[in-house]
């Protein structure tokens, strides 16, 4: 799996921050969200999506992390899969 996602040829993505795995559709040009590796089928750890909005609610007050003016509040830490490791999720 890692092979393929180093390889820019293969529309295979994973987000550290959301701690999210994804494949690129083509047709629409969008990403679709994967449980489990297509090659092997192991189960990925669960996506953090939803906790990431839930955290900087809780502990920041901010309750649309991708309005403009929201998104200029959340911390550095957030920007990367820091703030996860951090709360041992």
């Amino acid at each position: 799996m890692d092979k393929f996602l180093e390889d820019s040829r293969v529309g295979v993505y994973y987000n550290p921050t959301i701690r999210r795995y994804a494949i690129f559709v083509v047709s629409s040009g969008s990403y679709q969200g994967i449980n489990n590796c297509p090659w092997c089928g192991f189960k990925f750890p669960y996506s953090l999506v939803d906790k990431y909005s839930e955290v900087l609610k809780e502990e920041y007050n901010i309750n649309d992390p991708y309005d403009r003016e929201q998104e200029k509040l959340i911390p550095e830490e957030f920007n990367s899969d820091e703030w996860w490791k951090k709360r041992n999720l």
